[in-house]
């Protein structure tokens, strides 16, 4: 049987633990929107500002001209990334539970479960990414 300030210590440590993994997790969040999003705007914005100027000096109108598919294209673009973002998460979540399990095998199972279905869930998004870019591919075409 644990002393019962081992048993307040442990817990302390482990609302440490989870206020750090959910301080990080945050600024992994942030940083992957920010700097997807800003770097790419960024770039495709000046050279379409570029386009935009030489078009108009020759008489081009610059409508939007986006399509349905692109616009669901990019909808899906972000998304995955969003999502591979808490994958990402998820794997170091439970490779930080492996580390700190000291040995408790009920820690471990927890851990191992969580990379199983991070994975698991990793291969259904990826496939059904895959499915839609098929189908999207294909009512293009048509």
């Amino acid at each position: 049987m644990a002393l019962p300030w081992r048993r307040a210590r442990q817990q302390a440590s482990d609302t440490f633990m989870k206020k750090i993994l959910c301080f990080i997790a945050v600024i992994i969040l942030l940083s992957s929107i920010i700097f997807n999003v800003g770097i790419v705007k960024i770039s495709v914005a000046s050279f379409n500002q570029g386009l935009k100027t030489a078009g108009e000096g020759i008489g081009y109108s610059t409508g939007d001209k986006t399509t349905l598919a692109q616009k669901i294209g990019k909808i899906l673009n972000i998304s995955t990334t969003f999502l591979g973002v808490i994958f990402l998460g998820l794997m170091m979540y439970a490779g930080f539970l492996w580390m700190i399990a000291r040995g408790n095998e009920q820690e471990v199972a927890k851990a191992k479960n969580i990379i199983i279905y991070a994975v698991i869930g990793l291969a259904v998004v990826l496939a059904a990414y895959a499915i839609t870019n098929l189908m999207m591919d294909l009512w293009v075409k048509s």
